[in-house]
């Protein structure tokens, strides 16, 4: 069963992801293949997670709690941007874990005023980085915003690109 969830989870994640999406319509077979590994692995360790939790799996199957899960990044992102993001945040002390959850809302403020759906490739999560570091410079000198707490963002942002930057 675990099998099947996790193989339809990671079905999902690659449908059209590198042949529509990718920069140059070309695909780095190299990084695809990594993806591929290290989404299956995450798909697993959400797996774990929701066999763990007898809340969500008495409420929901693992599919339905993967497409209603309330995240960033969403069940549907690729596992290198998934596992970069998990490590990160395992890394983290708790004042950079409150930056990375504000962080985690702006992207949503992000793309939905731009009437923009989450990213569902690399070269997407990446983009959305730039778009996220223009985004936070309102922080920059705001009133009631201090200026630790704009440059835990803007740490956030730079830690993640350039996690996600070394794949290409």
């Amino acid at each position: 069963m675990m099998n099947l969830a996790i193989n339809q989870a990671h079905t999902r994640n690659y449908t059209n992801k590198y042949l529509k999406d990718n920069r140059n319509e070309k695909i780095n077979l190299d990084i695809e293949l990594a993806d591929k590994k290290i989404t299956e692995e995450e798909d697993k360790k959400d797996y774990e997670t929701y066999t763990k939790s007898h809340m969500l799996n008495s409420a929901y199957s693992f599919e339905d709690a993967q497409k209603n899960r309330v995240s960033f990044p969403p069940a549907t992102a690729p596992g290198i941007v998934r596992k970069e993001w998990r490590e990160q945040w395992a890394n983290a002390t708790e004042k950079e874990k409150d930056a990375m959850r504000w962080f985690s809302s702006d992207c949503m403020s992000v793309l939905n005023s731009n009437k923009e759906n989450m990213p569902n490739d690399l070269n997407g999560y990446e983009n959305l980085m730039k778009k996220m570091k223009v985004y936070l410079e309102r922080y920059n000198n705001c009133p009631g915003v201090s200026k630790d707490t704009y440059e835990c963002l803007v740490n956030v942002a730079n830690s993640f690109e350039s996690k996600l930057n070394k794949y290409n």
